[in-house]
C-alpha cells in the first residue's frame, strides 16, 4: 500500500474495511470544495487588536450537522484528550487559500492581494475552526490552486527549476485524477506571458471551471490517500525494529495529517495500520496544573514552626532552594520594585506643570534615536525625574537578559528601564500615554491624538487591561471628552528672529516667524482629572495587576513546559526552553532561565554562563559614543528641512549606533565578535559608498576601540560620503510624524512619490466616530470620485469646500500592489513621500521613517475639520495586517 498508486491504495483500504472511517471527513471535504469552486466564501478572518487579542478564523460555509461533526473531531481539547499535544498554540494559517476561488470569481483583479491579506495568526485553543483549516482545508485548496499561486509569484527561479516545478505540479494533478488539459495555459512554455491581464484572469476562471466539473469525490479520496501514504512512510522510517513512538513519527509535516483524519488519536492511526502500540507509548490526556514557587518567604515562619526548626534556618534553606542570597524570590523582588516605581511615576505626572520639560522619556519605551526624530532626540527623563536609589534598583534588577537564540549565556541589558516597563506592560503604556496626550494637546507642539479619542488610540492596552481583570473606568473617557470642551482655543507656537541690516537709508530690522505647532490653555485641569482616575485605578488594581503580570507569564511558561513533555516525552532542552521562556525570564529573573525553572517547580536546564560584560555604561551613552565615532552629527533644523538626504544619512548612522548594543550582546553570548551574518548586517542600510562591504569593518573597528582599554587603533580608511546636493528653489515645509498644519478651505492635492514597489493610492471619508458612513466612502481606482474627493493614479484631490458636513476627516492611504509584487513590504528600500499643495497655501511634505514590521498598507495623512477650518495631520501609521486590518478599523466591508 505504501508504494501503490492512489487507485490501488484505495482498493486495499476498501478490502481491509477501513475506508468507511473516513466517510464523514471525505464528504465534508467534497462539499466544501464544491462550494468554494462554485464561488462561495468558505471562511472569514477577524483581526485581533494587538498581541493580547489574536486573530480568529471561522469556517462559515458549514451546515449545522457539519458544525456538530467538526466540533467533535477537530476541537482542540478533544484532540488533546487523545494525545495531540503537538497542536501549536499559535498558527500562521493561510486562510485566504480557501477563499481564493470565491475571490477569483468575485474580485478577479485583486483576488490574490485580498487572499494574502487573510493570512491569520490564529490561536488554536479558541476553536475547532483553526484545526479544520490547518489540518484539512488549507492543504486541500492550496494543492488545487498551486498553479495560480506559482504564476502570481512570477519567474523568480531559473528556467530549469521552473521546468522541474511545473513537472511536479503536473504529476501531482495526474495522481489526483485531474486531466492534463487543466494546466495548458499555466505550465512552463504554455504561453502564460502572451496573455494580457484579462486573459490571465480568464485562464484562472477556466481552471476553476475545469476543477468544479471533475469528480470531486475521487479527487478528495486521492488527496487523502496520498497524505496517508506520506504518514505511512514516516511510520515505516521510524519502525525499523517494531512499532515507532508517536513523537518520533509525527513530524511538523505529518501532524496535520494525524489531526485531519484521525482526530489527533495516535491509537486510532495504529489501528488503521493494524499494528500494536509501542510498549513504552504513553498517551497523556491532560496536563498538570502549573504550580509556582513564588511568595514563600512570607510563609517561612509557619513552615519553620511546622518543621520544628529555627526561622533563620528555614530562610537559609529557602534561599538555597531559590539559588540566591535571600529567601525572597527574584520574581517577588521585581514585583515589589514595580509597585515602588509606580508611586514615583504617579508623582511625576501629578506635579507636571506649564514651563516644565515634558515627561516624554519618563518611561523608556520608544525606539532609541540619536539623530533628530519627530520631537527631537529620544530623551531619558527618568534620569531627572526619578530618585537615584530607584533608578539604581531598576538597573540592578534588570541589568541582564538572555538572548533567545543564544541561551547559553546571560548577557548585558543596555536598556534596563525599557525591560522594566515591558514587565508592567499595558498599565504603563496607557497611563503614561494619556498623560503625554494631555501635555502635548495643551502645551504643544502637537499630539498624535486628541483627548476625546484616547479610548480608540489606546484601544490595545485598554483591551489588555480588561483581559487582566483590571479595566479603566469608562467614566474617565466621558470626563476627558467633556474636559476638552473647556480647553482654550488653539494658539500658534512661533519662533521669531530679528535681523538688522544696513541700507542706504539707515538700519532696517526684519522679523521672521515660524510656526511649529499649537497650544491650548487648561493643562492643569486635565492633569488633575487624569491623576484622580489613575490613582483610583492604582488603589484598586495595581497590586493585583502586577501579580497578574508575573503569574500569567510564569504559568504560561509552565504550561508550555508541560506541553513539550507531553508531546516529546522528555523535558525541553535549554534552546527549546528558551524559545518560550526568554521573555518571562528577562522580565522576572534577570534572564536567568535556571531561576525561572525553580519558580515553576522544574529542574533547571544546563547552567548558563555569565561572561565578562562588555557594556559597562548606560546603553544610551555608549550608543551616542558609537554615533559620534561613526561620524554622526545630529541634524539641526535647517538640515532637517533643507537636506533630506543628509537627514536620512544621519538616521542610518543612528540606527547603526543603536544596533551596536545588540552587537555587544552577541559578542558576550558568542565569546567572540559576531560575523556579519550572525549580526544580520544585510538587514541594515550602510551609508557609505561601498555600503555593507565598506561600513561593516568600520563599525567593527569602532566597537573594538570603544570596548578595549588603551588608545584606539588606527581606523580603516574610507572615502568620505559625498555631501548631499543642496536643494534649489522653494522648499516645502517638512511635516514630522504626528504634526499638523492649517489648510485653506479649497481644493487640496496629495501626491504620492513611491520607490521600491508599485503602490495603489486611495482615500477614505470618515464620520465623527472614525468610521465610514457606508462602503462608498472608500475612494479608489474602481470608485474614483465621491463627495468632493477624487483619486487618480498617484494623486488624491479633495475639494474641502465641497465635502459634506457629516464627513469629519479624509484619510489618504498607500498600499503595496501585492498582485504585482507579492512579497514586497514597506521598509528602508520600499518607501513613499507625500506632497500636499493648495492654490493659495504653502506646500507641505511628509516622509516617515522607514517601516520595519512587514507593513503593506499605510495611512499617509489625514485631512480633518477643526472649529476654525480644515487641518492636515501627518500620520504614517502602517498595517502588517494588510487591507483587511485597515478596513476593520474604518468599518469597511471588504466583501462588498
Amino acid at each position: 500500500m505504501l508504494d501503490s498508486s492512489p487507485e490501488a491504495a484505495l482498493a486495499l483500504e476498501r478490502a481491509a474495511g477501513m475506508q468507511q472511517r473516513f466517510a464523514e471527513v471525505d464528504a465534508l471535504a467534497v462539499r466544501l470544495l464544491a462550494a468554494g469552486l462554485a464561488g462561495e466564501p468558505i471562511a472569514t478572518v477577524v483581526r485581533g487588536r494587538g498581541r493580547h487579542v489574536p486573530d480568529t478564523g471561522t469556517v462559515t460555509a458549514l451546515t449545522r450537522a457539519e458544525e456538530v461533526f467538526c466540533a467533535r473531531v477537530f476541537d482542540v481539547q478533544e484532540q488533546q484528550r487523545h494525545g495531540a499535544w503537538y497542536l501549536p498554540e499559535r498558527l500562521s494559517v493561510k486562510a485566504g487559500a480557501v477563499n481564493l476561488p470565491h475571490l477569483l470569481r468575485e474580485r478577479p483583479a485583486h483576488a490574490l492581494t485580498l487572499a494574502a491579506d487573510d493570512t491569520a495568526r490564529l490561536t488554536a485553543v479558541e476553536g475547532w475552526d483553526t484545526v479544520l483549516l490547518w489540518a484539512l482545508l488549507v492543504p486541500l485548496f492550496e494543492t488545487l490552486l498551486q498553479p495560480v499561486r506559482i504564476r502570481a509569484a512570477g519567474e523568480i527561479f531559473p528556467r530549469t527549476e521552473q521546468q522541474r516545478s511545473w513537472t511536479a505540479v503536473g504529476e501531482r494533478f495526474r495522481l489526483l485524477g485531474i486531466g492534463e488539459g487543466a494546466l495548458d495555459a499555466f505550465r512552463f512554455g504554455g504561453g502564460w506571458h502572451e496573455l494580457d491581464r484579462a486573459g490571465q484572469q480568464r485562464a484562472r476562471l477556466d481552471l476553476l471551471d475545469t476543477l468544479a466539473a471533475a469528480d470531486l469525490a475521487q479527487f478528495v479520496a486521492h488527496f487523502r490517500i496520498q497524505r496517508l501514504q506520506a504518514l505511512m512512510a514516516g511510520f515505516a522510517k521510524k519502525a525499523k525494529t517494531g512499532t515507532a513512538l508517536a513523537r518520533r513519527v509525527l513530524t511538523k509535516e505529518l501532524q496535520p495529517v494525524a489531526s485531519a483524519y484521525f482526530g489527533g488519536d495516535w491509537l486510532a492511526m495504529l489501528d488503521y495500520l493494524q499494528v500494536p502500540p509501542h510498549p513504552d507509548e504513553e498517551i497523556i490526556t491532560a496536563l498538570p496544573e502549573p504550580r509556582l514557587y513564588v511568595g514563600m518567604a512570607a510563609q517561612t515562619a509557619d513552615m519553620a514552626a511546622a518543621a520544628g526548626i529555627a526561622e533563620d534556618e528555614a530562610h537559609a534553606m529557602l534561599a538555597a532552594f531559590l539559588g540566591g542570597s535571600t529567601s525572597v524570590s527574584p520574581v517577588e523582588e521585581r514585583a515589589a520594585a514595580l509597585r515602588d516605581w509606580w508611586v514615583r511615576f504617579d508623582q511625576a505626572h501629578a506635579v507636571q506643570a506649564r514651563g516644565m520639560p515634558s515627561l516624554w522619556g519618563l518611561v523608556d519605551q520608544d525606539l532609541m534615536a540619536l539623530s533628530r526624530i519627530e520631537r527631537g532626540f529620544t530623551p531619558q527623563a527618568y534620569r531627572e525625574r526619578l530618585p537615584a536609589d530607584l533608578r539604581q534598583r531598576v538597573e540592578r534588577l534588570w541589568e541582564t537578559v538572555t538572548l533567545q537564540r543564544h541561551p547559553g549565556s546571560i548577557v548585558s541589558n543596555p536598556r534596563p528601564h525599557q525591560t522594566m516597563a515591558e514587565a508592567l506592560g499595558p498599565a504603563v503604556e496607557f497611563w503614561h500615554g494619556v498623560g503625554l496626550t494631555a501635555w502635548f494637546e495643551c502645551e504643544g507642539p502637537y499630539s498624535r491624538t486628541t483627548l476625546d479619542r484616547v479610548d480608540r488610540y489606546y484601544s490595545k492596552p485598554l483591551a489588555a487591561l480588561r483581559a487582566a481583570g483590571c479595566p479603566v473606568n469608562t467614566e474617565f473617557f466621558r470626563e476627558l471628552q467633556a474636559a476638552e470642551q473647556f480647553l482654550g482655543p488653539e494658539e500658534e507656537i512661533t519662533n521669531s528672529e530679528d535681523r538688522t541690516v544696513d541700507t542706504p537709508y539707515g538700519q532696517a530690522t526684519f522679523t521672521s516667524s515660524m510656526s511649529h505647532g499649537t497650544r491650548r490653555e487648561g493643562f492643569e485641569r486635565v492633569r488633575d482629572l487624569i491623576t484622580r482616575h489613575r490613582r483610583a485605578w492604582a488603589d484598586q488594581y495595581l497590586a493585583p495587576f502586577v501579580e497578574h503580570r508575573w503569574r500569567s507569564e510564569l504559568e504560561g511558561v509552565a504550561h508550555q513546559h508541560h506541553r513539550v513533555v507531553a508531546a516529546k516525552g522528555r523535558p525541553p532542552t535549554l534552546p527549546q526552553f528558551a524559545r518560550f521562556a526568554t521573555v518571562a525570564a528577562n522580565h522576572w529573573t534577570g534572564g536567568d532561565l535556571g531561576a525561572l525553572c525553580t519558580a515553576i517547580g522544574e529542574p533547571a536546564r544546563s547552567p548558563q554562563q555569565q561572561p565578562t560584560r562588555l557594556l559597562t555604561e548606560d546603553g544610551y551613552d555608549f550608543a551616542r559614543r558609537v554615533y559620534q565615532e561613526l561620524g554622526g552629527k545630529p541634524a539641526d533644523h535647517d538640515t532637517w528641512v533643507n537636506s533630506p538626504e543628509e537627514t536620512q544619512r544621519q538616521w542610518q548612522l543612528s540606527r547603526l549606533a543603536t544596533e551596536s548594543l545588540r552587537y555587544l550582546q552577541l559578542q558576550e553570548a558568542l565569546g567572540q565578535p559576531p560575523t556579519a551574518k550572525e549580526f544580520g548586517a544585510q538587514r541594515l542600510t550602510w551609508p557609505w559608498p561601498g555600503e555593507e562591504a565598506e561600513g561593516w569593518p568600520i563599525l567593527q573597528h569602532v566597537l573594538a576601540a570603544l570596548t578595549r582599554p588603551g588608545p584606539p587603533p588606527a581606523a580603516p580608511r574610507s572615502p568620505a560620503a559625498p555631501a548631499p546636493p543642496a536643494e534649489e528653489g522653494g522648499t516645502p515645509r517638512l511635516l514630522v510624524k504626528g504634526a499638523n498644519a492649517a489648510l485653506h478651505t479649497e481644493p487640496t492635492t496629495i501626491r504620492i512619490a513611491a520607490a521600491g514597489a508599485p503602490v495603489d493610492v486611495s482615500a477614505v471619508l470618515l464620520s465623527r466616530n472614525g468610521k465610514v458612513r457606508n462602503d462608498n466612502d472608500l475612494v479608489f481606482y474602481n470608485h474614483p470620485s465621491h463627495n468632493g474627493v477624487r483619486v487618480g493614479g498617484d494623486t488624491v484631490t479633495a475639494d474641502l469646500g465641497s465635502i459634506p458636513d457629516d464627513v469629519a476627516a479624509i484619510a489618504v492611504i498607500v498600499s503595496i500592489d501585492l498582485e504585482a509584487q507579492p512579497t514586497a513590504v514597506f521598509d528602508q528600500h520600499t518607501f513613499w513621500q507625500a506632497g500636499i499643495t493648495q492654490p493659495s497655501g504653502a506646500p507641505l511634505s511628509f516622509a516617515p521613517d522607514p517601516f520595519s514590521s512587514g507593513e503593506t498598507v499605510t495611512i499617509v495623512v489625514e485631512l480633518y475639520r477643526r472649529t476654525t477650518g480644515w487641518k492636515v495631520r501627518s500620520v504614517g501609521q502602517g498595517y502588517d495586517t494588510g487591507l483587511a486590518g485597515l478596513a476593520t478599523d474604518y468599518g469597511i466591508n471588504v466583501e462588498a
